[in-house]
């Protein structure tokens, strides 16, 4: 698995999806907290060269080489008016100016020195003050908060923006019909839990395809299974086969030696790894959500995973497990409660997925906090905690991006 460098040990990293009018994955905001008692902001404004800040850029730096990926990233009003040396490309990443920034002459001239070393600049949480209007001419993108500022009230500014040759990028999307109103007003980028997290129909069954796969993950959860069985399993299906061995034989499964054949690969990975990559292609497989949809949940699941490595665990692939689970409902928009009616899942993970009870339950829930920037909670925990959590979820990232390529 991809490994973060050891200088990130002092940050804590969040990141959400910003999407293209074809709900593609466009780039991601980065959200950065220092790792220390007070969570401070992770760029110190008055000490613009300090070890937090070549952290960060060391961090997008190694991200940008295994997602490929525009960043988008907040700096502070100090570090902007400071003579800091930013070490990062311009091309992958945007600067978003914050919404609470004094616009002085000052402010001004810093921007353009920036703009016109090659950095993009995008205005976040515009809310048509016109004080920020002589920033124009340095902004290629401006967010507006569609759930705080209803973006019809505003339908000439927004048009006189379009012909500025502004890209819009709508914020905090929460639901279909405000999506579809940015879109008709012409935004063109796309932020917030809409997008990340489907509506969940209720009482829907699962479909016939994804009661195939989960018939599959329910066989190989058999006490009974067997080496041959699963071979047997697997076989039937070739699509499930080839992907198999095609991830069997990829960098991310770290086998010392090539497999050609299917029951060498279960002797040689073991029944828990088989079961793992084959729950992972077969609801990929019968899933019509968008890879980042998995993309989260598999983060969430390697991470989970990670703790429970650091932790002792004995059984880390239950942690697994249970982070893919926690997200079945978003895969097949079904209720939690229906999905774990219709197939069989051991009684304390649904425990754990539901109510975070455990000690698999808290390491969901400490993986879910981070995953939503639930500072507040992160900054209670002790450091050694957030130290391990930091490290999972970044190495969970690098992972998880690799792992799609092949499924």
């Amino acid at each position: 698995m991809a490994s973060l460098p050891d200088s990130l040990n002092d940050l804590m990293m969040a990141q959400q999806p910003i999407f293209d009018v074809n709900s593609q994955l466009f780039g991601y905001e980065l959200l950065f907290r220092n790792n220390d008692e007070t969570m401070a902001n992770v760029i110190d404004g008055e000490d613009a060269t300090s070890q937090v800040l070549v952290n960060l850029c060391i961090g997008i730096t190694e991200l940008e080489t295994q997602m490929r990926t525009p960043y988008f990233v907040n700096i502070t009003r100090d570090l902007l008016m400071s003579d800091a040396f930013f070490p990062i490309d311009p091309n992958l990443v945007y600067i978003e100016i914050l919404e609470d920034q004094k616009i002085t002459p000052q402010f001004i001239k810093s921007v353009a020195k920036w703009h016109a070393a090659g950095y993009r600049f995008v205005l976040d949480d515009y809310n048509f003050d016109p004080s920020y209007d002589p920033l124009f001419p340095y902004i290629k993108m401006i967010k507006i908060d569609v759930l705080h500022t209803e973006p019809y009230q505003y339908h000439e500014e927004i048009q006189s923006l379009l012909k500025k040759k502004l890209t819009l990028v709508a914020e905090k999307v929460e639901d279909q019909k405000m999506y579809e109103e940015c879109k008709e007003l012409g935004f063109s980028l796309f932020q917030g839990y809409y997008l990340q997290r489907p509506n969940v129909v209720k009482g829907r069954r699962i479909s016939s395809n994804m009661e195939n796969a989960m018939e599959l993950v329910r066989e190989l959860s058999s006490d009974n299974i067997t080496t041959e069985k699963v071979t047997k399993l697997v076989s039937k299906n070739p699509t499930l086969s080839y992907q198999l061995l095609r991830i069997l034989n990829s960098p991310i499964c770290g086998m010392q030696r090539k497999v050609t054949n299917l029951k060498e690969a279960v002797i040689f990975l073991g029944l828990k790894q088989i079961k793992k990559w084959a729950l992972l292609i077969t609801i990929t497989a019968n899933s019509r959500q968008s890879n980042e949809i998995f993309r989260f949940l598999l983060i969430r699941a390697k991470c989970c995973e990670a703790l429970a490595v650091q932790e002792n665990s004995s059984n880390p692939d239950s942690d697994f497990m249970a982070g893919i689970m926690s997200g079945i409902d978003l895969i097949l928009q079904i209720e939690k409660d229906i999905v774990f009616e219709q197939i069989n899942i051991d009684d304390h993970l649904v425990e754990a997925i539901k109510h975070f009870q455990g000690p698999i339950g808290e390491r969901l829930y400490k993986a879910c906090a981070l995953e939503e920037q639930k500072w507040s909670y992160i900054s209670q925990l002790p450091s050694a905690e957030r130290l391990s959590l930091s490290r999972a979820y970044g190495e969970a990232s690098l992972w998880a991006n690799d792992t799609l390529k092949y499924i």
